[in-house]
C-alpha cells in the first residue's frame, strides 16, 4: 500500500486496531502524542523531525493522538488512544507551521482530521518522499534528521553530502524572447528553469534599459502579466515580480512575466544596433538570487 493509499483509508476504526494489534511504528509510520492543540514547544519539535526526517528519506505518514512506547522485544508500537480535543484547532496548527518546520519548505504535505465526536479526535499526516532535500527541521532545531527503522536520527556529515550530491535543483535564468522589429520591437522577459528540480515562489527584478518602455498592454496584448507586481525601492527603471508558494515553474519550463517595447507613438525611435543590456536579478523559494546581465540583441 502507497502512502497515499494509506493516508487516505485510515479511519476510526483503524486506529483503534493499531492499538488492539499492537501496530509497530515502521520505516514509514510515526505515533505521536499532543500536549496542546495549539502546538506548544515540544510538540512543534515533533512536528519539524517528522517533517524532515520522512522527506529525507522514503516519505510517511504520522499519527497524532495515539501513544506508543516499547514492547516486551523493545520495539515501538501503539498501545494507547488519546483522542485530542480541540481538533479543529490544532489542524489549523498544523498547516500554519508546516510552512515553518523545514527549510527548504516543504510543498505536498497534507493534514486531516479524523472526527471521534464534537471537535475531539485525531489528525493525520501525509509527508512524501521529497527530491529537493535535505530538508534541516526548524522551529528551534535547526537540525537535518532522516528515518530508519521506526526512528529518526540525525544526520551525519556525509549523510548530507550524498543528498546534496543527488538533489534536483531548480536552475533559474533570464527568458528572452523578441517580438517584431524595428519601431515595432517587444522584448518580453520572464524565467527559465534549466534544473531538474521545480522552482517555487518564484521573483523576477529587471532595469528597463533606454530607449525601451514598461509596456502596459503585458505579455499578452490584455494588460495580463505572469506574475504579480511587487512594490519596492523607488526606481522607475527598475520592475519586480513576485509570486507566492502556488505559482511554480516546473524543469525545462519557461514563465514569460512581463514586455517592454518601444512605445506607441509613430515618433518611436529604432532600437540601438548595438543591442541593450537588461540587468536582472532572478529568486524562487530556497534559491540563492543571482544577478546579472543580459546583452539582446537585435539581427
Amino acid at each position: 500500500m502507497s502512502h497515499r493509499e494509506l493516508f487516505d483509508s485510515i479511519s476510526v476504526e483503524k486506529i483503534k486496531d493499531f492499538v488492539s494489534s499492537g501496530q509497530e511504528e515502521h520505516l514509514s509510520l510515526e505515533f505521536k502524542l499532543i500536549r496542546d492543540p495549539r502546538l506548544e514547544r515540544d510538540d512543534r519539535k515533533n512536528l519539524a523531525i517528522a517533517l524532515s526526517g520522512f522527506s529525507n528519506s522514503s516519505g510517511g505518514i504520522i499519527v497524532w493522538g495515539v501513544e506508543a512506547r516499547k514492547n516486551a522485544d523493545g520495539v515501538d508500537c501503539a498501545v494507547a488512544l488519546h483522542p485530542i480535543e480541540g481538533v479543529a484547532l490544532l489542524l489549523s496548527r498544523l498547516n500554519e507551521l508546516t510552512g515553518e518546520a523545514t527549510r527548504p519548505i516543504l510543498h505536498d504535505v497534507q493534514h486531516r482530521v479524523i472526527i471521534v465526536e464534537d471537535d475531539k479526535g485525531f489528525a493525520i499526516t501525509l509527508v512524501p518522499e521529497s527530491d529537493s532535500g535535505p530538508h534541516m527541521a526548524k522551529l528551534g532545531e535547526n537540525r537535518y534528521y532522516k528515518r530508519s527503522g521506526d526512528s529518526f536520527y540525525q544526520m551525519e556529515h556525509f549523510d548530507l553530502e550524498d543528498m546534496f550530491g543527488r538533489r534536483k535543483r531548480p536552475k533559474l535564468d533570464l527568458f528572452v524572447r523578441i517580438i517584431g522589429s524595428g519601431k515595432h520591437t517587444e522584448i518580453i522577459l520572464g524565467i527559465s528553469n534549466n534544473g531538474r528540480g521545480s522552482a517555487f515562489a518564484p521573483y523576477l527584478a529587471f532595469r528597463i534599459p533606454a530607449p525601451f518602455k514598461f509596456n502596459v498592454f503585458g505579455v499578452d496584448g490584455n494588460s495580463n502579466e505572469g506574475l504579480p507586481r511587487l512594490v519596492g525601492p523607488y526606481d522607475k527603471q527598475w520592475k519586480r515580480y513576485g509570486g507566492n508558494a502556488q505559482v511554480v515553474i516546473h524543469p525545462k519550463t519557461t514563465l514569460e512575466v512581463a514586455s517592454i517595447n518601444l512605445g506607441l507613438g509613430t515618433s518611436n525611435p529604432d532600437p540601438p544596433d548595438e543591442g541593450v543590456v537588461v540587468e536582472y536579478e532572478i529568486t524562487a523559494d530556497g534559491i540563492q538570487m543571482v544577478q546579472g546581465e543580459r546583452k539582446v540583441n537585435f539581427d
